[in-house]
């Protein structure tokens, strides 16, 4: 039971640190490699996930994906 309690107080503290970060960090892929890294400024109310984006156009992949900067 402690093992149980304590996994879910982790996973809520991991949670509430990503909820109130303001930035995040973004990478840019062409074709699965790695273009470019960004750290991003969030404005009130935007999330990482409203900048992630993927195109597949011919069989060339281009994607933004941005995740919460943590610490």
């Amino acid at each position: 039971m402690k093992k149980v309690l304590f996994a879910l107080v982790l996973a809520g503290g991991i949670f509430a640190l990503s909820s109130c970060t303001k930035e995040c960090n973004c990478s840019a892929k062409w074709n699965g490699e790695v273009v470019y890294e960004q750290t991003l400024e969030l404005q009130d109310g935007d999330k990482c996930s409203d900048y992630n984006t993927y195109v597949n156009v011919l069989g060339i992949s281009a994607e933004l994906k941005c995740t919460p900067h943590l610490f």
